[in-house]
């Protein structure tokens, strides 16, 4: 196997790679739905091998399942219910719960 690269420069590149290819994947997803899923596999590839994490903004775009770039409406559902955010991937119908938190406002 390829020795890993410990330079914080090849991490500092990956992210910006990962970034590029959600942004494509974005854009893309219109025309070539599968080629925005490509595009996901292939982020997820790069932050595995330079062992990095994918940023939370980026990973809640994609289904943690079946690896499907998710766009709400067309592939996938988002509802809310009891402080958390359920969301169905329409590829898999896996569905994904996020906490929506508490809020550190008090009200007087």
């Amino acid at each position: 196997m390829k020795e890993r690269s410990r330079n914080p420069v090849t991490k500092k590149i990956a992210r910006e790679r990962i970034e590029i290819l959600f942004e494509q994947a974005r854009l893309e997803f219109c025309e070539h739905p599968e080629r925005s899923n490509r595009y996901i596999g292939i982020a997820r590839r790069i932050a595995m091998r330079q062992r990095i994490r994918i940023d939370r903004e980026f990973r809640r775009q994609f289904c943690h399942h079946c690896y499907a770039f998710l766009v709400p409406g067309k592939n996938m559902r988002v509802r809310v219910y009891r402080r958390n955010v359920v969301v169905t991937c329409y590829c898999c119908n896996k569905k994904t719960r996020y906490s929506l938190g508490r809020s550190h406002v008090q009200s007087t």
